[in-house]
């Protein structure tokens, strides 16, 4: 605190509304126009009935449980604490509830992509047009599903990184992220993210210490070395051990992921606004590098060009490198404004400055998450209370209710096998879900893709597995082949879905629905 800044009195320290609060009301706000989108996600089903097995058998499940085509192989449960989470929440509240927690915590990143541009002394203004501009690109992926956890833990690793790599924490406020791996290795997969933030600080800060001899650069490396094992060994605490590891390396191997619309590369030609801001983010990171007039440390270009790599490979990614390169570009911006407006520059830095000395996050932060849970129980939020017309219709899955004897082996599309299992497991078996890891290379490839693109052989997989009924989009390549081959024949059909009969069989023996 300067001395020309007064101190806030300690009524306005407590109760004056900070920035970082503003921010934080932007995704709830976002997500009540807009609530269907929640539970969009293929799996969300899926999870949230594996979290109901994890509470009722205390058991972690390590074969698989929802599918008759891969019964029995092995199942590595990436999100399994985020699962039995998401279910206690459901049990407490609803849906509802579930979606709540997760918009709330979704809410958070945009705080601490701002938060950090402050802390990098980028000014007011850049700082929040480059953390909307990134909200906008995390736009892409806000569900809830258990990726919501990798965003957020990305965001603060890279702060407390940054922060002691700049001089701003000494080593020992590290302490604390090696606890933060533990619980990430069991709430998503994507924790090797964390292995790779921390594992090029590590390298740069080892090379520029072999570059300059510098002392206190080898300091650095040996800190960054350190918490680099330390997170390593918490990682190894979950039910599967090492082969955790194994396990993510082999899934995104995977060639038949290519095939998910978030494992390809970023679609610039379909206009949507998260692919045309993650577009923005990189245009005005290119503007400001090649007008700016200074050189970036070694660390953010070795950090910016691997996950620019990565978001033009993965548009899953495109948050990742939102949340990391938006801050630099709001500091880089800073200097243009100084020289434009001076006096405007002065106040923006006196603004950083009070809201620093405030403490009103400490209040004002548990009250919003209060609110919204205390709405969230009383029903007074649009979320959805089933999900029901959301991949599944109501009335697709009101006909399958009516005709269990028809659907003992079914074939579905595997954007709709998570809601099939949340609808109707344990009684029913799946053909295929978005687990692509479980379901394996060759069945994915040589098999479900077959039928749903309408490959030669196709009757062949079908007459394999016994298919008497299949549940389909409308919209599928397969739901045209299976209209016009003369042995399948409509029995429903809606705006969603439509499902066949086999015109050859009269169904699997008959089973009991759950009600």
């Amino acid at each position: 605190m300067t001395a020309d800044v007064p101190r806030p009195s300690p009524l306005r320290r407590w109760l004056a509304p900070p920035f970082t609060v503003l921010l934080f009301l932007v995704h709830p706000l976002l997500a009540i126009f807009r609530p269907h989108g929640l539970l969009q996600d293929p799996g969300t089903g899926w999870h949230l009935v594996t979290g109901c097995y994890i509470l009722d058998t205390r058991r972690v499940p390590a074969r698989d449980l929802f599918s008759y085509t891969a019964a029995g192989h092995e199942w590595i449960d990436f999100a399994w604490l985020f699962e039995a989470a998401s279910s206690l929440l459901v049990r407490w509240g609803g849906l509802p509830l579930f979606a709540t927690a997760c918009v709330l915590v979704y809410a958070f990143i945009p705080v601490l992509i701002f938060r950090r541009a402050l802390h990098m002394g980028a000014a007011l203004a850049p700082a929040v047009v480059m953390t909307l501009l990134a909200y906008l690109v995390l736009c892409s992926h806000a569900i809830a599903r258990p990726h919501i956890v990798t965003y957020v833990f990305f965001a603060l690793l890279l702060e407390r990184l940054d922060d002691f790599q700049n001089g701003r924490l000494p080593g020992r406020a590290l302490w604390w992220l090696p606890l933060l791996a533990l619980a990430w290795a069991n709430l998503h997969g994507g924790f090797l993210v964390g292995f790779a933030l921390c594992g090029v600080f590590a390298a740069v800060a080892a090379l520029r210490s072999v570059a300059s001899r510098d002392a206190e650069e080898r300091r650095r490396a040996l800190v960054f070395v350190a918490l680099l094992v330390a997170m390593g060994l918490a990682t190894l605490v979950n039910p599967y051990g090492l082969r955790l590891h194994t396990a993510i390396h082999e899934y995104l191997s995977l060639a038949s992921n290519r095939y998910f619309i978030e494992f390809q590369s970023p679609n610039f030609l379909e206009g949507a606004a998260p692919v045309l801001s993650f577009e923005a983010l990189v245009l005005a990171l290119v503007l400001v590098l090649g007008l700016g007039g200074r050189k970036l440390a070694w660390v953010e270009v070795a950090l910016l060009g691997f996950f620019l790599h990565e978001a033009l490979h993965s548009a899953r990614h495109m948050n990742l490198f939102a949340i990391l390169a938006a801050p630099i570009i709001a500091r880089e911006v800073t200097p243009w404004l100084e020289r434009l407006r001076p006096a405007l520059a002065e106040r923006w830095r006196e603004i950083v400055r009070e809201q620093a000395a405030l403490r009103s996050p400490l209040v004002y932060f548990p009250v919003a998450c209060a609110l919204c849970v205390t709405l969230s129980l009383a029903g007074r939020l649009p979320f959805p209370r089933t999900l029901d017309d959301l991949r599944l219709s109501r009335g697709a899955a009101e006909f399958m209710a009516t005709h269990p004897g028809r659907f003992g082996r079914l074939f579905n599309t595997d954007d709709l096998g998570g809601a099939i299992v949340y609808r109707f497991w344990p009684a029913l078996r799946v053909f295929v879900d978005d687990r692509t890891a479980v379901f394996g290379e060759e069945f994915m490839e040589r098999r479900y893709y077959r039928v749903l693109y309408g490959r030669r052989g196709w009757r062949k997989v079908l007459d394999r597995y016994g298919v008497t009924a299949a549940v389909v989009d409308v919209g599928a390549l397969c739901t045209a082949l299976l209209r016009a081959s003369p042995g399948w024949a409509v029995a429903y059909e809606d705006g969603m879905n439509v499902i066949f009969f086999r015109a050859d069989t009269t169904g699997s023996p008959p089973f009991a629905f759950p009600r």
